[in-house]
């Protein structure tokens, strides 16, 4: 019989499986019997507890969900408008700075107005000589008794023609003849005498005289139309300005206003005295309580937006025109609907979902989702009241991690 012969590299080969199964019969063997190594020490609860994953969650319960369009503008003053002089003139006096608050009907500038002064004095002085001519003429003249049957009887004439004038009976130029007609009559028949005698003696026209001297004296002061604050001040004294070039802008920011552009779909559920609200980076992201004070009813076909004006409220004056807004507009409130904040729902593989947390573990959960507004998604299912949906550090999660919530 032949005798097999071992070679060395069998025997080493042989050696390192047998150490092999020892080591690994050692490392894994407690693992399949359940039995202690000796070497693994207990861990504490509180230790375990720690390594589960902390999650931010809610409970989800029926509300009103408010349904918000949003949009950007800028602010500006409730009412702005450049301020000119009617009159051309020198500068004499310019009574405020930018930044200056004046109320209604103050002076802001004084043209220099020594010709208007005089032309005033003259027409005073015309018009006490008409007075006294007026008044000898009046004194003169004899006692006129007017013919009050006639003066009825036209009367009645051009109230009955203007009355038909009215029922579209007669034409403008037949209306314009019956008053013609009663003028003369009245006249005739001594119904007018007093106005007869002042127009004779130049009383009227003398009093029209100083009126249009008070106009123009009027017009060299340059005065606020409403009460706000002065801005882009253009005018120093000694400077000739003409009549028509704006000079300063008079902003009334006792309110400002947002003018946003809203897409037509959200714009039919918008309406005057609606809640907005408005939010102000420059102001450290400050959120302002205001209202839709108006809904332009036409649509931009080429944008398909149309304009819709919110009212702030500047009760310190801290609002400054041009600061960038975003705003939000109530739009429609749906009732009794299931929402959760909008970083709750993840997308995986096209399609949204959810963790729910039933006691330590986080559970995947397939959602269809409806509305989204204001920071909020609407679940349509399969979410039930009382559900916890986690909010924070759950998009590394996995289905059914261990999870300690918040």
């Amino acid at each position: 019989m032949k005798r097999l012969r071992v070679r060395p590299w069998q025997v080493a080969a042989l050696v390192l499986l047998m150490a092999a199964l020892g080591i690994g019969g050692y490392v894994f063997w407690p693992a399949l019997t359940g039995a202690s190594t000796g070497n693994e020490r207990d861990v504490p609860d509180t230790e375990r507890v720690a390594q589960r994953t902390r999650v931010g969650v809610v409970v989800v319960e029926p509300t009103d969900f408010l349904l918000f369009a949003e949009a950007t503008g800028n602010l500006a003053p409730w009412r702005s408008a450049e301020v000119s002089p009617e009159a051309s003139g020198v500068v004499r006096e310019r009574l405020v700075e930018e930044g200056t608050r004046v109320a209604e009907g103050a002076a802001l500038i004084r043209l220099d107005s020594r010709d208007q002064e005089l032309e005033l004095e003259e027409a005073r002085s015309e018009l006490l000589r008409a007075q006294i001519d007026y008044t000898g003429k009046r004194v003169g003249a004899s006692t006129i008794s007017a013919d009050s049957t006639a003066i009825t009887r036209a009367k009645a004439l051009f109230e009955r023609a203007r009355q038909r004038y009215e029922e579209g009976l007669l034409t403008l130029g037949e209306f314009q003849d019956a008053r013609r007609a009663y003028d003369t009559e009245m006249i005739r028949s001594g119904g007018r005498a007093v106005d007869v005698q002042s127009l004779l003696s130049g009383l009227e026209q003398a009093e029209q005289r100083v009126r249009r001297a008070e106009l123009a004296l009027s017009r060299m002061t340059i005065a606020a139309p409403f009460g706000g604050r002065i801005a882009n001040l253009e005018v120093e004294e000694g400077q000739h300005i003409s009549m028509g070039t704006p000079v300063l802008t008079l902003l009334d920011d006792s309110r400002m206003k947002v003018d946003v552009s809203v897409l037509e779909a959200d714009l039919v559920g918008l309406g005057p005295g609606a809640d907005a609200r408005v939010r102000i980076p420059a102001l450290a992201d400050t959120v302002l309580s205001g209202r839709i004070f108006s809904v332009n009813p036409s649509i931009d076909p080429d944008t398909g937006t149309g304009r819709v004006t919110v009212e702030v409220a500047n009760p310190r004056g801290k609002l400054l025109s041009g600061l960038f807004a975003y705003v939000q507009l109530e739009a429609g409130r749906l009732s009794d609907r299931i929402v959760v904040p909008a970083e709750a729902v993840l997308s995986r593989q096209g399609r949204d979902l959810v963790f729910t947390v039933e006691g330590s573990r986080a559970q995947w959960t397939y959602v269809t989702t409806g509305r989204r507004s204001g920071g909020l998604v609407e679940i349509v299912e399969p979410l039930a009241p009382g559900d916890s949906v986690a909010v924070e550090g759950h998009h590394a999660l996995s289905h059914d991690a261990r999870v300690e919530a918040q």
